[in-house]
């Protein structure tokens, strides 16, 4: 194609029609222009229709991880939820001293207070492509900065559950440490709620034979002013951690419904 334009451009010079040659050259240059203009304009398009697909993947991936966290968040609400009944049931006792719950019982409700939830969220998709970059070549910036926005207030989550453990391992356990811990068998650990399976650790404290014939006097620590206050506590951090997780539930409502009408 290059040499049949030369080939013309020479032509017209050597017939002496410098003025058609000029015309012929400026047109010439005009195509060249178009063509680079196109050949840019094509590139735009294959470059955004790519930045398309890689915002389109990273919405699917992030709801995707959205409906993890959602369910997790299922899980810490079912998890604060039974905390706040078993610290109510306490209480109860506790400002009721003609009833009598009895040992068994004693250690039911009491040994669920041990566990704490350990906050995880799943932001690995969302982090990724912020780390690289991504975030520059998509149209959505309002979403993103929702998404920014909700997995920056994951750290009220955690501050919500670390301050639970922190008043279980200050006021509680060396409350409970006090009373031995001869109540426990094989049901101590049926209300507690947790990831793993704990049962095979009550078994086994069951499974070795107390000889000792220890008197285990349970009202004392629930006679004691310090119970009734480390109740209370607890339970106003288990409320402030369910409104935490309340919130975050709905945040994550708004943002799957956002990303919905995105696709």
């Amino acid at each position: 194609m290059i040499k049949f334009f030369r080939t013309i451009r020479q032509n017209l010079l050597i017939e002496g029609k410098t003025t058609k040659y000029f015309k012929y050259a400026i047109g010439e240059i005009v195509l060249v222009v178009i063509g680079i203009l196109i050949a840019l304009q094509i590139n735009n398009w294959n470059e955004t229709r790519k930045a398309k697909v890689v915002e389109d993947n990273f919405f699917e991936n992030v709801l995707l991880d959205l409906e993890k966290d959602e369910a997790k968040l299922d899980y810490y609400k079912e998890f604060h939820s039974k905390r706040i009944d078993y610290l109510d049931t306490l209480l109860t006792y506790v400002r009721n001293p003609n009833m009598s719950m009895g040992i068994d019982k004693f250690g039911m409700y009491v040994e669920p207070l041990f566990y704490s939830a350990n906050p995880t969220n799943y932001s690995n998709t969302f982090e990724s492509a912020k780390s690289m970059g991504a975030f520059n070549n998509f149209k959505e910036k309002e979403l993103i900065k929702e998404l920014s926005q909700y997995y920056s207030d994951f750290v009220l989550i955690e501050q919500a559950f670390s301050s639970i453990l922190r008043f279980v391992e200050a006021q509680f356990e060396p409350l409970m440490y006090t009373l031995p811990e001869g109540y426990m068998t094989e049901d101590t650990g049926n209300l507690v709620i947790n990831e793993e399976d704990v049962q095979a650790f009550y078994k086994k404290i069951a499974s070795i034979k107390d000889y000792r014939n220890l008197s285990i006097d349970y009202q004392i620590i629930l006679r004691t002013p310090i119970m009734e206050n480390y109740l209370i506590g607890d339970m106003g951090r288990t409320y402030n951690a369910l409104g935490k997780i309340t919130a975050r539930q709905t945040m994550i409502k708004g943002l799957k419904e956002s990303i919905k009408q995105y696709q």
